[in-house]
């Protein structure tokens, strides 16, 4: 990022995303920092001070402070800082000026690190958010403790596939002028468009706003990142509790960091980062890019797709309706929309049993 050409040693420091890359093997943060120091060479001696900075303050134990006890600290190191000025002693001759700061730095981070993370994170784990939301809402709430992935239909016709020991929180029906939803884990969500009506989902520190479109979020509870991933339409994402989420949620449009098709954004370290490039961590599982656009394609075929895009069995007689040519657009619909089409087209119906999908019908004899 652009901003951080101007950085010193102790801005550095104390940039959360970059302490989470020091501290952590997040490989989305390593592409990142790598990247950003392959284009900007001249940083790397700014970068590598204060990275032995954070190491050195990794292992200093963390005292449980309460927030007069950190005011009261604050005070008194810059107390002592103001009576030392006018006597300077002969070892800040030979230390640099931005090592006396980013020490000064360290030792703020340390004390209030704690305290800021228990006011600003716990409160938007997914416990947390499900408990206000249900004192205003009536309701469900899907676990998926099954190895395989498991498909939810919204009330306003959208689709959520919730992958392995995920949970989805959503009310029985949404309000009138927006549709929320909540989230621990990873889901991929394909959402029926109504842009009088935007689509929010609750994830840790999160939040994704759509109007129509399909993408994946994963926010697992054992995690500090969340990562958010377009496949089709654009989405906005930003920080829950900021007054970016005030404006955000104030207006029908997409504000934020908005990402397009085949984008992805990393929330890691106190900060949404615009993903560049194919990292490991970011990359969308391959069925969920096809395309579903169909001429005179066999039925069996069509159904064959959706069961690799979706990680679903779908069960049908191939005899009866397998061969049934189809010509469809089905793109950008969510799962169920495709469903009904597809039905539609071969004289058939549907129906979820035992988390399958069971086809049946007089097909297009």
């Amino acid at each position: 990022m652009s901003e951080y050409l101007e950085y010193e040693p102790e801005d550095f420091a104390s940039d959360d995303f970059f302490i989470h890359w020091v501290k952590s093997t997040d490989i989305a943060a390593e592409t990142f920092w790598q990247n950003w120091l392959e284009t900007y060479p001249f940083k790397r001696q700014d970068v590598e001070a204060a990275r032995q900075l954070v190491l050195l303050t990794q292992n200093l134990p963390q005292p449980q402070v309460s927030e007069s006890e950190l005011s009261h600290l604050k005070a008194s190191i810059f107390n002592k800082i103001d009576a030392a000025e006018p006597k300077p002693a002969r070892l800040w001759v030979h230390i640099p000026a931005w090592v006396a700061a980013a020490s000064i730095t360290g030792l703020l981070l340390l004390a209030g690190w704690l305290l800021i993370n228990r006011n600003h994170i716990s409160d938007e784990r997914y416990p947390s958010l499900v408990a206000k939301a249900a004192e205003k809402y009536d309701l469900i709430e899907v676990k998926n403790l099954t190895r395989a992935v498991r498909l939810i239909n919204l009330p306003d016709g959208s689709s959520v596939i919730l992958k392995k020991g995920s949970m989805l929180s959503y009310p029985q029906e949404f309000e009138k002028n927006s549709r929320e939803v909540y989230l621990t884990g990873e889901g991929f969500f394909e959402i029926t468009r109504n842009p009088e009506k935007p689509f929010y989902v609750h994830a840790n520190q999160i939040t994704t706003k759509v109007l129509g479109t399909s993408f994946n979020v994963r926010a697992y509870p054992d995690q500090q990142q969340v990562l958010v991933s377009v496949t089709t339409g654009r989405v906005s994402v930003y920080k829950a509790g900021s007054e970016e989420s005030r404006t955000v949620k104030a207006t029908r449009s997409l504000k934020g960091l908005v990402l397009s098709a085949n984008q992805k954004a990393l929330y890691a370290g106190n900060r949404i980062v615009l993903m560049s490039g194919q990292p490991e961590l970011a990359q969308i599982p391959p069925g969920e890019e096809m395309s579903f656009e169909y001429e005179e394609k066999p039925a069996g075929e069509i159904f064959a797709d959706l069961e690799k895009t979706y990680g679903i069995t779908i069960v049908y007689d191939p005899t009866v309706i397998g061969n049934c040519p189809v010509t469809a657009s089905l793109t950008g619909e969510p799962l169920n929309e495709k469903l009904k089409l597809l039905c539609k087209a071969i004289h058939a119906g549907y129906e979820y049993v035992n988390g399958e999908i069971v086809v049946s019908g007089k097909g297009c004899e």
